[in-house]
Formats: C-alpha cells, structure tokens, sequence
C-alpha cells in the first residue's frame, strides 16, 4: 500500500459522523478481534483509490450493508498516510472483495479483555479519524 493511497471506511449511524469537523468519528476505526486469523485485532477498511462512486456504492451494498445493522449512510475518505503515521500497516488480503484490506499491528495482550485494552487503541483512532473525509452516500 502506498501512502497516498486512499481508503473508505463505511458509516450506517449518523453519530458514526462528527458534524462540526465532516470526519467520521474514531469508532470506526477502532479495531475488532478476527477468530479466524488467529484472534488477529484489525480494522477492516476497502482501498478506494481507482474506484468510481458507483463502484465504491456496489461493494457497500454487496459487503457492507449485509452485515451492518442497517445500511451504510456514507464513509469516511481518508490517506494510508494516516495509518502509517500511527505506525500501524496493512493485510491487503482482498477477501471477501478485491480490494478489502484490514489494519494491522494494533497494540495487543492476549491476557487481558477488550475494554482494558481499548485506550491503547482509542488514541491512534482519533488520529487516524481526523484525516478521514465524511462523504454522504450517493443513491442511484
């Protein structure tokens, strides 16, 4: 991944966005701990740098909104830059779509549960969030 390559990470709450700022807010970056890579903790993310909006829209749909409590209202835009800077990196795996990929490196203790665990993660978030664009959904 290089780091002007752009990455969107969907949205379906409108507190998932801060208005005053138009950035998605850090909880959505805030990574998940994946039982089938090991209890692996990452955050999934799509690379969106050559795609149109309608592509971007179609994945959504197929990937996200199936899963998702209810249907993506937007995502947030935002630099690999940003992810790097927090000296994290990715696993571009390209599953379940072509251009998934998941950040990686998130401070972990396998000994300890997940809410004592969360502040280490909750300050590369907000980091990272800030450099994240909201861009509402485009229906067609």
């Amino acid at each position: 991944m290089r780091p002007d390559e752009l990455l969107t990470s969907f949205v379906y709450r409108e507190d998932q966005v801060v208005r005053k700022t138009k950035k998605i807010h850090h909880s959505r970056l805030i990574p998940r701990r994946n039982q089938c890579k090991n209890g692996r903790l990452e955050t999934s993310v799509c690379r969106s740098n050559e795609l149109t909006e309608a592509q971007v829209s179609l994945i959504c749909s197929r990937h996200f909104d199936v899963h998702a409590p209810k249907p993506a209202i937007g995502r947030g835009v935002g630099p690999a830059s940003a992810v790097f800077a927090e000296e994290l990196s990715f696993d571009a795996d390209g599953i379940p779509y072509p251009e998934h990929a998941n950040i990686i490196g998130w401070h972990d203790d396998p000994g300890k549960p997940v809410n004592e665990l969360k502040h280490f993660w909750m300050d590369k978030a907000q980091r990272i969030a800030a450099k994240f664009l909201y861009k509402p959904r485009v229906q067609g």
